[in-house]
């Protein structure tokens, strides 16, 4: 009911195990309303496996989706699972601050797998043998700006690239400022070489003019806090909820 759906329809959509966990996984509970209820373009970096772009699909219906996945290992499977879907495109390269190749780690873990080169001291702290390098590729890299050139407006960009966030954030003008908001992993203790953390992050997305609107239960393993989803909104829209919820 928060995220806008009506009470009979809110039951119905949370008696799916299954459809309330992907809900859930997708972090789109944590969105406003004021983004969900007209969904013009999405972006799902770091598209992974396609779960996210399934499950936004399965609750919303956006005008176009944008699927970005660079991992050899993951760009067929994803394509062949997002195919019956006539409004997404799967663009294969990698989000990054400049648009040509780069060199791309394979890591054990697919998910891992990233532009930047895994810190040997974090591989301890996850799961064992998945977070070792096994392979390096040249891939496509794509700007965000370049990606999003012809579109008007980004409801939901969804950044998910393995410690490249604040290269690719840095480095967009135009994109972000037609960006209603982001959904971005941001991590507590550094991953990867040069890559950033929650701090800096924060600090970045506060001048290129987003407020953080919501944050997840940290991923922890039972040990030091590692990593959480962050939902940030343009500081335009988040006036507006202030002042329709005084």
């Amino acid at each position: 009911m928060g995220m806008g759906f009506r009470a009979s329809e809110s039951s119905w959509r949370a008696l799916s195990a299954r459809r309330y966990e992907s809900v859930r996984d997708a972090r789109l509970n944590l969105l406003p309303r004021e983004i969900t209820s007209s969904l013009r373009t999405c972006v799902d970096a770091g598209a992974n496996a396609g779960g996210w772009t399934e499950a936004l699909l399965d609750l919303f219906q956006p005008e176009h989706v944008i699927a970005v996945e660079c991992e050899p290992r993951l760009i067929g499977p994803l394509k062949g699972r997002l195919r019956p879907y006539s409004c997404v495109e799967v663009v294969d390269a990698a989000l990054a601050a400049s648009d040509g190749m780069g060199t791309f780690h394979q890591l054990r873990h697919p998910a891992g797998s990233s532009l930047l080169k895994p810190r040997p001291e974090i591989v301890r702290e996850f799961a064992a043998d998945s977070w070792d390098v096994i392979g390096e590729v040249s891939v496509k890299k794509v700007t965000y700006d370049r990606l999003v050139a012809n579109e008007a407006e980004v409801s939901i960009l969804k950044l998910d690239i393995q410690g490249a966030e604040m290269e690719v954030l840095v480095n967009s003008s135009d994109g972000l400022q037609r960006t209603q908001s982001i959904i971005m992993e941001v991590t507590f203790t550094p991953h990867y070489e040069n890559d950033s953390g929650f701090p800096e992050l924060h600090q970045l997305m506060a001048q290129k003019g987003f407020g953080l609107y919501r944050l997840s239960p940290p991923y922890d393993r039972s040990a030091r806090a590692l990593y959480a989803d962050a939902v940030y909104v343009r500081e335009e829209i988040l006036q507006q909820l202030n002042r329709a919820n005084p």
